[in-house]
């Protein structure tokens, strides 16, 4: 490799390298927003399937809450941090009601989730 094709490269590289740094202290939590638009509209998607009723407001309100409050507080997010919310959300009764006990689980699922988001990295 010539000397200048070298130097290009790390020139270029360095640019990158800070404009990527930029973005991320100055937009992070435009980014986590964006982030976490992926799994709300997804749940949205499921909720269809409930009949209207108070509790499926209630869970709307609550999932609501939690997709925009609580979610950009998070120190870290994975993948499948979800799976328990998605699953209990599809099994929903022959009747297509949300009830008081399907309410109750969600809230423990929710709160276990953002427990396990605010932890804060120990490595």
């Amino acid at each position: 490799m010539k000397k200048g094709c070298f130097i290009r490269s790390i020139f270029i590289l360095t640019i990158i390298t800070g404009v990527i740094v930029y973005l991320v202290q100055t937009k992070w939590d435009t980014i986590k927003n964006m982030l976490a638009d992926v799994p709300r509209k997804g749940i949205e998607k499921t909720l269809v399937k409930y009949k209207e009723s108070p509790e499926k407001d209630t869970l709307k309100a609550l999932l609501d809450d939690f997709f925009t409050k609580r979610l950009v507080n998070f120190n870290q997010l994975n993948n499948n941090m979800f799976d328990p919310l998605v699953k209990s959300l599809k099994e929903y009764s022959p009747d297509s009601l949300v009830n008081r006990d399907k309410l109750n689980q969600i809230k423990q699922i929710l709160k276990k989730i953002e427990d396990e988001g605010s932890k804060k990295d120990r490595n």
